[in-house]
C-alpha cells in the first residue's frame, strides 16, 4: 500500500501542474457544454458530471495520498465537514425519509464543492509548491470573454434574461455565473495584456493581436452580458489599474510604462463608451430603474406570480413591506429578500435542529412553505440550507482569510501597492467576497468557487512572497 501511495504522489508531482492548468483552462468549454446540454433539456449535464468527480477525486487524493505539512489539522476540518453532511442528511431522512435526502443530494454537492476541492488545492501547494499561474486565469478570463462576442455576432447567443429580453449569456447557463466568473478572472486577463504588449515588437507583432482581442471581447462582454455586477467590476478594475498605471509612468517614466498607461487608458474608455446602447443600458433604463420605482408591471414580470404567493405572509416579506428603508434595499437587490422570505420563513419556524444543522434545499411536507426558491446571497443561503453548524464550517475559513489578506494589506501597504500582480489578486478576491453577500452564486456555485479559490490561493502566495522580503523603510 505504501508502495502504491509512494508511486501516486510521484506520478502526482510531475502531472497535477499540468491537469490542473489543463482543467482551468476548459472550464469556459465545459461551461458552454454545459449551456448547450441544458438548453437542450439534458437533465444532466457536462459540468455536473466533470464537476462531481472532481470533488470526489480531489477528496479522495487529498485524505489517501498526500502528504504535507499540517496535513492532520486539515484532516480535521475535512472530518469535520463530512461529519456534518452525514448528520445534515440524517436530519433530513427523520423530516422527509429518503426522498428527501436524495432531493437535497444535488444542491448539498454543489454547495460543498467548493470546501472539499480548497483542502486539495491547498494539499497540492504545501507539498509541491504548485498552485495555478496567474497566466492560466488570464486565459480562461479571455476565453469567457471570447464567447459572447461571438455568439452575440453569429445570431446564436442565448438570451440574458428571458423575462426582459435584455443582456446576452452566449452559451452558457446562467448569466448571473458567467457574470461572476468573468468579474473574478477578466482583471487578470487585462493585467496579463498589460504584461504582453510592452513586449511586441515588428518580428513579434502577432503577439499584440490576441491581447487587443482579448481585451476588446472584455469590454464587450461587460456591457452586453446585461449584468450589473460583471460591468461595475470590470469598470472599476480598468479604471483602478490605469491610475495604477499613470502613477507608475510619472514615478518611472519608460517606454513599457507608457504603453501600459495608454493600452489601460484605452481599455477604460471601451468599456465605458460601449455602454451606451448597449442591453445593459437597455435593462437599467427600462427593467430594474422602473423595478426601483415601484411599477407594478416591470416586478411582475421580474418575479411572476409564484413567488409572490410564495412570499405572500411570512414575516420577512411584511416586514419589507412595512420598513420603506428595508423595502429599497430589496429593490436595489433585485428583490433578493423577497425571494428567500419563504426559506427564512421555514428555518425561523424550525426547531433547535433545524437552526444548527438547515432546512436544506427540497420541499417537505413538514414544511409550512416552498422552499426550493433561491437564496441569492451566499451567507443568508448556507446559513438557511445547513444551519448555524454548517455555516461555521463553511463560511467560516472563508471569513477568516479575508481578515487576513486585509491585515496583511495594511501591514506592508507600500510593498503591495508596488505590484499590479498582487493588487489585481486582492481586488479580484475582495470583489468575489462582495458578489457572495450581495448577488450569491459564487462559493455556492462550482464554476464560480472554482475560480475564487484559485484567486484566493494566488493572493496567499504572492502575501506569502511579499512577507519574505525586507520591510521597506
Amino acid at each position: 500500500m505504501s508502495n502504491l501511495r509512494a508511486k501516486l504522489q510521484e506520478a502526482s508531482r510531475v502531472r497535477l501542474p499540468i491537469l490542473l492548468t489543463v482543467y482551468i483552462l476548459c472550464q469556459p468549454l465545459i461551461d458552454v457544454l454545459t449551456g448547450l446540454g441544458a438548453q437542450a433539456g439534458h437533465s444532466v449535464t457536462v459540468g455536473v458530471v466533470v464537476r462531481a468527480l472532481v470533488v470526489a477525486l480531489a477528496f479522495l487524493y487529498a485524505v489517501f495520498v498526500s502528504d504535507f505539512p499540517g496535513k492532520k489539522r486539515w484532516m480535521i476540518y475535512t472530518g469535520a465537514l463530512v461529519g456534518y453532511l452525514a448528520l445534515f442528511m440524517v436530519y433530513m431522512f427523520t423530516v422527509g425519509g429518503l426522498s428527501l435526502c436524495v432531493g437535497n443530494v444535488r444542491e448539498v454537492v454543489k454547495t460543498f464543492f467548493a470546501p472539499f476541492v480548497l483542502i486539495f488545492l491547498w494539499s497540492v501547494y504545501r507539498q509541491y509548491g504548485y498552485l495555478v499561474a496567474a497566466e492560466a486565469i488570464a486565459w480562461a478570463g479571455g476565453l469567457y470573454a471570447s464567447v459572447i462576442p461571438v455568439a452575440v455576432l453569429t445570431g446564436t447567443s442565448f438570451v440574458s434574461y428571458g423575462n426582459s429580453g435584455y443582456g446576452f449569456r452566449g452559451w452558457f447557463y446562467a448569466a448571473n455565473e458567467v457574470g461572476c466568473v468573468m468579474a473574478l478572472t477578466a482583471p487578470f486577463t487585462v493585467w496579463y495584456c498589460l504584461q504582453v504588449l510592452p513586449t511586441v515588437t515588428k518580428k513579434t507583432w502577432w503577439k499584440a493581436v490576441p491581447a487587443l482581442l482579448a481585451m476588446g471581447a472584455v469590454a464587450y462582454s461587460a456591457n452586453f452580458l446585461g449584468t450589473k455586477i460583471v460591468f461595475g467590476a470590470i469598470a472599476l478594475y480598468c479604471a483602478a489599474a490605469f491610475v495604477w498605471q499613470l502613477v507608475t509612468l510619472i514615478r518611472e517614466p519608460s517606454k513599457k510604462h507608457k504603453i501600459q498607461a495608454a493600452a489601460m487608458a484605452f481599455m477604460l474608455l471601451m468599456v465605458v463608451f460601449r455602454y451606451f446602447n448597449s442591453p445593459l443600458q437597455s435593462y437599467l433604463d427600462n427593467i430594474y430603474g422602473p423595478l426601483l420605482d415601484n411599477e407594478p408591471e416591470i416586478t411582475l414580470a421580474s418575479w411572476g406570480e409564484e413567488i409572490e404567493r410564495a412570499a405572500d405572509g411570512t414575516w420577512l416579506y411584511e416586514l419589507i413591506k412595512a420598513n420603506p428603508t428595508l423595502k429599497r434595499v430589496d429593490q436595489v437587490l433585485s428583490r433578493r429578500f423577497i425571494s428567500a422570505s419563504p426559506s427564512v420563513q421555514v428555518y425561523t419556524e424550525g426547531g433547535v435542529v433545524a437552526k444548527l444543522l438547515g432546512i436544506g434545499y427540497a420541499n417537505a411536507d413538514a414544511y409550512s412553505r416552498e422552499v426550493y426558491f433561491m437564496v441569492e446571497m451566499d451567507p443568508l443561503a448556507v446559513l438557511i440550507r445547513h444551519g448555524i453548524v454548517g455555516f461555521a464550517l463553511y463560511y467560516g475559513p472563508y471569513l477568516a482569510f479575508l481578515v487576513y489578506a486585509v491585515v496583511q494589506f495594511f501591514r506592508r501597504i507600500g510593498q503591495r501597492m508596488s505590484s499590479l500582480s498582487y493588487c489585481t489578486a486582492l481586488y479580484c478576491s475582495l470583489v468575489g467576497f462582495g458578489i457572495s453577500i450581495v448577488a450569491g452564486h459564487a462559493l455556492v456555485s462550482p464554476a464560480v468557487a472554482t475560480f475564487i479559490l484559485v484567486v484566493a490561493m494566488q493572493l496567499w502566495a504572492q502575501t506569502e512572497e511579499q512577507n519574505k522580503l525586507p520591510l521597506e523603510k
